[in-house]
């Protein structure tokens, strides 16, 4: 805005104040875009709510279609068990008896306990275990150190080297990399380190510590008694004898055994279908406060009478209404959904919980279904991304609100642009008005003189 540095000097008149309630008249239109990108900015952040409380609703949809959900299971040990055990989402439920008779082991050797093992001439070193081998070429003058590196650098995957100060002498020790009685390895030394040779399958393979080289422990498989059958693995984790249960074997029970439960473990799907009914209202609640129109007095929520809202609400409600199933369970209110005249949604978690119990594939077929016959969850899935998706309805419609935005910006822009423009030429217009009226009181005065002059001439 221009500021006038004097007026009415002329005129007598505030110019100023003038101009001001004029320009106040010609800023009316800025001040009704303003109102209109207001309204139109709301309405972009209605919208924002609308995907967020879609976005958490998608996100429990998901969780209805999760495998882990739907078929988790547990497993519980009872007491005195050498083992624990996990189950994961499907596993075979049951009861079983399980007694651990011995733990798998791998081999492991040791150099001599009473004189340290010299590599300083060097040598060669072939280790074989489980249909593999690994020459090592030790070059001389390296110490027991170096061996010990260049074993774990070149063959970690069959053994692992280490030394141990027993405090009389300082001890190779090589461990198999794995368990079980096929991973025994072998040891074939040339020249400086032909003392490392080892066989596993010795007759009677040398086990005094003051041998130069002696067997520690045998590599050997873990055996177990599985419902009176004895089961051995080349593991101590067992993931074969239930199909979805981990079982680690912990310590050896001898004749001992334990009982092993694996049943269905619900509360995960009871916890993901009260979190659906709940993500379900909220959208449902802020679909409505944003729609609303109170005809008594004639407010409206920033999204009254969008029909996009309206087409959110139809694809939500349709989707439960449209819902059916087979066997026992005929629809929604079957899982023990259903909804009060207000529309909103609520779960009966009894009615819920003895239809797992009672019929769990039924439950499943309600949830999640088939491609031909779609269950809640894949029902939901579509409308959501739709909704939620780049390029979706809800997206287009943010954009178009937000190049309204842009638009009314640049609408301000150039009327401000005029607005400047206007303002100057009614600061010219009074200003030259206010000059003339100046002018003309100036001239009427100087004729007031001389008439006041020729009439004191006329008196005298």
């Amino acid at each position: 805005m221009a500021t006038i540095t004097s007026s009415g000097i002329g005129s007598g008149l505030d110019i100023n104040g003038i101009v001001e309630q004029l320009m106040s008249i010609e800023r009316r239109p800025i001040a009704a875009l303003e109102q209109r990108k207001s309204t139109v900015q709301t309405q972009v952040s209605a919208f924002g709510q609308v995907k967020s409380a879609l976005a958490t609703l998608q996100a429990v949809v998901k969780r209805l279609d999760d495998p882990s959900v739907r078929f988790a299971a547990t497993a519980s040990v009872g007491d005195g068990a050498g083992f624990t055990a996990t189950a994961s989402a499907g596993a075979a439920t049951g009861t079983h008896e399980i007694g651990v008779q011995r733990l798998a082991q791998a081999q492991r050797v040791a150099t001599s306990a009473t004189q340290t093992f010299d590599p300083s001439a060097g040598g060669t070193l072939t280790i074989g275990a489980g249909g593999q081998s690994v020459q090592i070429d030790f070059a001389a003058g390296g110490t027991l150190e170096d061996l010990r590196t260049a074993i774990n650098d070149q063959a970690g995957s069959l053994v692992r080297a280490s030394i141990v100060d027993n405090g009389e002498a300082r001890q190779l020790v090589l461990t198999g990399a794995q368990t079980g009685a096929s991973q025994a390895f072998s040891l074939t030394g040339t020249g400086g380190l032909e003392a490392l040779t080892f066989d596993p399958n010795a007759a009677d393979p040398p086990t005094d510590p003051s041998s130069g080289l002696y067997l520690v422990q045998a590599a050997q498989d873990a055996q177990v008694t599985f419902d009176g059958l004895t089961v051995t693995r080349p593991s101590n984790t067992i993931e074969d004898l239930i199909p979805g249960v981990t079982i680690e074997l912990r310590s050896v029970t001898d004749e001992q055994t334990a009982r092993l439960t694996v049943e269905r473990d619900d509360a995960a799907l009871k916890e993901a279908m009260q979190s659906f009914v709940e993500a379900y209202n909220a959208v449902n609640n802020t679909l409505y406060t944003l729609s609303y129109y109170d005809p008594e007095t004639r407010t409206a929520g920033p999204l009254s009478g969008d029909a996009s809202v309206r087409m959110i609400q139809s694809q939500l409600r349709n989707s439960l209404n449209s819902l059916t199933g087979s066997g026992p369970l005929r629809n929604f209110t079957d899982l023990g959904l259903s909804f009060d005249d207000k529309g909103t949604l609520s779960l009966d978690e009894a009615k819920f919980a003895q239809a797992l119990q009672n019929a769990p594939e039924a439950v499943n077929q309600m949830l999640v279904g088939t491609d031909a016959q779609p269950g809640l969850a894949r029902r939901l899935a579509p409308v959501l991304e739709a909704n939620l998706q780049t390029g979706g309805m809800l997206d287009a419609r943010v954009q178009g609100l937000t190049a309204s935005v842009t638009m009314i910006d640049r609408q301000r822009e150039r009327l401000e642009s005029q607005l400047g423009r206007i303002e100057q030429n009614y600061l010219r217009q009074f200003n030259a008005m206010d000059a003339i009226v100046g002018q003309y009181a100036s001239l009427g005065g100087y004729l007031q003189q001389q008439f006041d002059a020729l009439l004191a001439s006329t008196k005298n």
